[in-house]
């Protein structure tokens, strides 16, 4: 009778104390409870979960125990918790991790019990396939292993077991290993194609051995007896092998294009597909001796992003003439694309029909564009924003507050990566007002990278104070006044490279707000002497982010004499090949680019876009700071490259 009476006194204290927590507490609770949880000291942490059972990420500490006592019997408690949480992203994590570990202790039968249909992951599928054989069902699921098996690619070990019983048991026959040999020669993995010829009887081996040295070795095409018919099971590499002979040598590929044209016609979708390769290559490698031929097909074929790129070509060379050609070629839709009517303008104003070149000019000024601003400045007109700020408009978000007080405690405990993904699924669910709503939330309570998330959601373009949140302006403002830049490029850059996600990561490593690579930001805190900076993860702290982005754009600047266009560009692309674009006048203007032609003809599809979008930001970013308005300077207007 007195244990009962302990007990429920026991828990009408805990009861009575977590009312009386305040946010703060219980934040501090919680902190102490993952703290135990990472020493394995789980009764304790649990003890500390029982004072906070209302906080919105106690949850997570019963997911952060769940997998790490991971049992083959804990079937029943890893679905509860799914269930209980299905609104939550972390139920997923749980349900692959439990699956993940179902398989490695090939626990098959529980794997079935827990996740009986086939997951999309491929891993994940291939220990389903284990999962299915060791039940005796290995006939049910060919047809998705043989789905499976055809890729041109490398599988997962996660695959091995699965795909060794079905080889043994010569359901993967050798028509399927062909077809699979075929799929890697395309995709051009040479392991896989070695490893496929090692399962292959003869004489199918020995053709692929043919195959495979002919792709290791191009130049054998010319000359190889591989081709001499339709009807040969290798005629299917034919295009393929022509294709890489002439990334090795356009000459070479043109040449064997006219041998195997003349023995075994191509039919009209084979030629259409050689030719747009062989113009990409000559445009890639300037091989303005074959533009006779290029322009003739390439008129023929009507590809307009061959097209495209050829404009660009004409650009490069100040071919005005060629340049009006082109754009005429291209589809009338995409002739009025802004990008086009202002090279249309640009081609009016070199023939001296100013008149029409002025309206083309004021019809592209309108728009809050890298093209309208460019516009406007010719015309010496206002810059045109066309905001429209999402302002409060009585839109109720109460019935979001437990997920929004969801977000802001994993906001607050830095749980970046599952804090975007809550904030997405909280968006996806919302219309369109709403989504707009909760940028402006968002914006307002300081969450620059969430507010401009909500804005790409929500398609907002015009509501420039969502999709251009002001942030932490004295990290911006104090390390543009050191080396003496706008702090309206320095936001400008920082918008472009990680739209204020202090904690972004480029699948190459760049880190950050403003996207450093570790050895550049290294080198650029030992050059200004920032004792501070020891180590990469410091990356993800805003302010010493901001100082080595901003000291390297800077370096960046004195190495192109003040020039920001070009170290826009090497801030994106690497200083070394936008030093290579410069020493390059092969294929080029002798009198050099203006800037408009330079920026329209910069190799990389990715850097060509980044500058633009950094120069217009930095416009946008004028506008919101209430600087004065100046797209470009005069030496940048005047300026040849």
């Amino acid at each position: 009778m007195k244990k009962t009476v302990f007990v429920c006194f026991c828990l009408f204290v805990i009861s009575s104390f977590t009312t009386a927590l305040t946010l703060p507490e219980q934040r501090e609770v919680y902190t102490q409870a993952v703290n135990f949880q990472e020493q394995n000291r789980w009764m304790e942490a649990a003890q500390k979960s029982l004072l906070i059972p209302e906080y919105p990420l106690t949850y997570l500490l019963d997911y952060q125990y769940l997998k790490a006592n991971f049992k083959r019997n804990s079937l029943d408690s890893v679905q509860s918790f799914i269930h209980k949480n299905a609104a939550h992203k972390i139920s997923n994590d749980l349900q692959r991790e439990y699956l993940y570990y179902l398989a490695k202790n090939e626990y098959w039968r529980e794997y079935l019990d827990f996740y009986p249909q086939l997951p999309h992951s491929v891993d994940l599928k291939c220990f389903h396939f284990q999962a299915k054989i060791a039940q005796g069902k290995a006939e049910q699921i060919w047809p998705d292993v043989e789905k499976t098996w055809l890729s041109g690619y490398s599988l997962p070990n996660a695959c091995d077991s699965t795909l060794n019983y079905y080889l043994q048991s010569n359901k993967i026959s050798q028509p399927l290993i062909w077809q699979r040999f075929q799929l890697a020669y395309f995709k051009n993995k040479k392991s896989l194609m070695s490893y496929l010829i090692g399962l292959m009887d003869e004489p199918k081996k020995i053709l692929a051995k043919q195959l495979y040295d002919l792709n290791r070795s191009p130049l054998k095409l010319l000359n190889s007896d591989l081709f001499k018919q339709r009807q040969q099971a290798s005629y299917a590499f034919l295009l393929t092998s022509i294709k890489r002979l002439a990334a090795k040598d356009i000459n070479l590929g043109l040449k064997a294009y006219s041998v195997y044209e003349n023995k075994i016609p191509f039919t009209q979708l084979e030629k259409e597909s050689l030719k747009k390769y062989f113009i990409s290559r000559i445009l890639i490698n300037n091989d303005t001796d074959k533009f006779a031929w290029l322009d003739k097909e390439l008129t023929l074929l009507g590809d307009s992003q061959l097209i495209e790129r050829r404009i660009r070509y004409a650009i490069k060379l100040d071919n005005w003439h060629d340049i009006e050609y082109w754009i005429a070629q291209l589809p009338p839709s995409q002739q009025q694309d802004r990008k086009w009517q202002y090279w249309q303008a640009r081609v009016l104003e070199n023939k001296q029909q100013q008149s029409q070149a002025r309206k083309l000019y004021q019809k592209i000024a309108s728009q809050r564009t890298y093209y309208g601003f460019l516009a406007a400045q010719k015309l010496n007109l206002d810059y045109q924003f066309n905001a429209q700020i999402v302002t409060g408009t009585g839109l109720d978000l109460s019935h979001l507050q437990p997920q929004l007080a969801h977000i802001e405690a994993l906001y607050f405990h830095q749980y970046i990566h599952l804090l975007k993904r809550e904030w997405d699924a909280l968006l996806v669910q919302q219309n369109y007002s709403l989504q707009r709503q909760l940028g402006l939330y968002a914006f307002q309570k300081g969450w620059a990278h969430l507010s401009v998330l909500a804005s790409i959601r929500s398609k907002s373009w015009d509501a420039l104070n969502i999709r251009f949140p002001e942030v932490r302006s004295q990290p911006f403002s104090d390390n543009a006044n050191k080396y003496q830049i706008d702090s309206s490029y320095i936001y400008a850059i920082t918008r472009q490279e990680s739209s204020f996600d202090e904690f972004a990561r480029s699948p190459v490593g760049a880190r950050g707000y403003m996207q450093l690579m570790p050895n550049t930001a290294a080198e650029t805190a030992k050059k200004i002497g920032l004792k501070e900076y020891k180590e990469q993860k410091q990356l993800t702290q805003g302010a010493i982010n901001i100082q080595l982005g901003t000291a390297y754009f800077d370096s960046l600047l004195t190495r192109y004499k003040g020039n920001r266009i070009l170290a826009t560009a090497a801030y994106n692309a690497g200083p070394h090949r936008v030093d290579r674009w410069q020493g390059n006048n092969e294929g080029r203007a002798k009198q050099g680019l203006t800037m408009d032609s330079w920026v329209e003809t910069i190799p990389y599809k990715e850097t060509r876009r980044y500058v633009k979008n950094v120069l217009a930001y930095n416009v946008i970013y004028q506008h919101i700071l209430e600087k004065p308005l100046e797209f470009l300077t005069p030496a940048e207007l005047n300026a040849r490259f």
